[in-house]
């Protein structure tokens, strides 16, 4: 047999406005934390590739490539590979 307990409370309107709004804030606020907490992570390298960029910022390798002409994005080139400064590419997402 599968017992259920039920209780029925009252709230007044303001007081389930506020309880909504608490609950909201407070999960928001674990979100920001967590965002917070990838953007101030240490980078594990100063420079990063056109794949690692457009994963990161979840756009094609054709947008990067546009927003490099567009001056947008800055690439550096070395040895004939493109890369992008992290604090660059972490500033855009700011």
């Amino acid at each position: 047999m599968i017992e259920s307990n039920f209780r029925v409370l009252e709230f007044s309107k303001e007081d389930f406005e506020n309880l909504v709004k608490n609950t909201v804030a407070a999960e928001l606020q674990k979100i920001y934390g967590m965002v917070n907490n990838i953007q101030n992570a240490k980078p594990q390298s100063e420079l990063m590739t056109r794949e690692e960029v457009s994963n990161l910022l979840n756009v094609s390798l054709v947008t990067l490539f546009n927003w490099e002409k567009k001056k947008v994005l800055v690439s550096k080139k070395v040895g004939g590979r493109v890369l992008y400064l992290r604090e660059d590419v972490y500033a855009k997402l700011n």
